[in-house]
């Protein structure tokens, strides 16, 4: 679980500093949106876990 934390907190700095840097630069779009997809399913892998617990 902690792994998991930290492995999301990781990928918010860097979606926020993708984001960030290119002011939704429309050249950026398609790495921030996988970035933000991936991001989306660790927090819910997290989630299920917890409730499995």
């Amino acid at each position: 679980m902690k792994e998991m934390k930290k492995n999301i907190s990781f990928m918010q700095e860097n979606l926020n500093r993708l984001l960030g840097t290119t002011g939704g630069s429309r050249y950026n779009t398609k790495p921030a949106y996988m970035l933000s997809l991936k991001l989306d399913k660790e927090i819910v892998k997290y989630y299920r876990n917890l409730n499995n617990n």
